[in-house]
């Protein structure tokens, strides 16, 4: 189970400035793209802000990463099992 301690992108951005630049350039509900998603902090800053998000990423590892640090953002206590969720 990967989680934010195992993030080993060597680029990774800090959410507070990914989610500022989210919310500066788009509204609640548009679609946030990152074509170069690497470690997902795009993604995660997405789901803060209430934006939907389509990341790409072609490297597995970094996909896996983004896999769990998404369902982090989206569940931090770990509370909801939800297949849709």
């Amino acid at each position: 189970n990967m989680g934010l301690e195992n993030n080993i992108h060597p680029t990774v951005k800090p959410i507070d400035l990914m989610s500022y630049l989210v919310v500066l350039g788009s509204r609640k509900d548009d679609v946030i793209l990152d074509p170069f998603a690497g470690s997902g902090t795009t993604g995660i800053s997405s789901v803060f802000s209430e934006r939907k998000y389509i990341l790409i990423e072609r490297d597995k590892e970094y996909f896996k990463i983004i896999e769990a640090r998404i369902e982090k953002a989206k569940n931090p206590a770990n509370l909801v099992e939800h297949g849709w969720f």
